[in-house]
């Protein structure tokens, strides 16, 4: 294996993503990943200036990632929710669908919701991860601005209504998070069956007809 070649770039990152969701940032290093595609311990170095860079890299993929997911979420009016179904309305929103993949993607990959937006671990993030992050934030405007066109959300400065809708995301987001550390006591329900019909309610809570 040419320890330089895009091929062995692309196996450390993976490697990278792989042991952060097993463990988290501590887990993540230059000398694990290394040993885990099987290369010198030099080799990591060639493509990563340190483990920030490293773990930048990982995280902006992640933001990719979770951005396409609620893209397609959003585009996808196949699938009626029940959880709408449950409040009346005969189907999803492309703004309920791209938010409960915005809350599944945070469950699916815990660790690297914590990394991106939790400020569990403190990093210096590269350029690649502030061009993610600059791209999923303006995509996340574009959602708000075009769910207060179609009247599915309330009216007001996307300045002020963009922060108040990813609060309610990011508290259901990290709820699953603080249910699986113990931080919500005992629980007899299913945060997973809940999560869509809460998310439901909170965003008819945020509808113009409930202003």
């Amino acid at each position: 294996m040419q320890e330089d070649a895009p091929d062995t770039r692309r196996m450390l990152i993976a490697a990278a993503d792989d042991l952060l969701s097993r463990g988290g940032p501590a887990l993540v290093t230059l000398r694990a990943v290394g040993a885990a595609v099987e290369v010198s311990r030099t080799a990591p170095y060639r493509h990563f200036r340190n483990k920030d860079d490293l773990l930048s890299t990982v995280a902006a993929e992640s933001l990719v990632r979770m951005k396409l997911v609620m893209q397609l979420a959003a585009a996808d009016a196949t699938t009626p929710s029940t959880a709408d179904a449950h409040l009346g309305a005969p189907e999803s929103t492309p703004l309920y669908r791209a938010c409960l993949a915005y809350v599944r993607t945070a469950w699916e990959f815990p660790n690297h919701y914590r990394l991106e937006f939790a400020g569990d671990h403190t990093f210096t993030p590269n350029s690649a991860l502030g061009t993610a992050s600059a791209d999923f934030n303006s995509y996340f405007e574009e959602l708000v601005v075009e769910a207060q066109r179609t009247r599915t959300l309330l009216a007001g400065d996307v300045r002020d209504v963009g922060p108040l809708l990813w609060v309610i995301l990011h508290g259901l987001a990290m709820s699953n998070h603080l249910a699986a550390d113990g931080g919500c006591g005992s629980r007899t329900d299913d945060p997973a069956e809940q999560m869509p019909r809460l998310l439901a309610l909170a965003l008819q809570r945020l509808s113009p007809r409930a202003t």
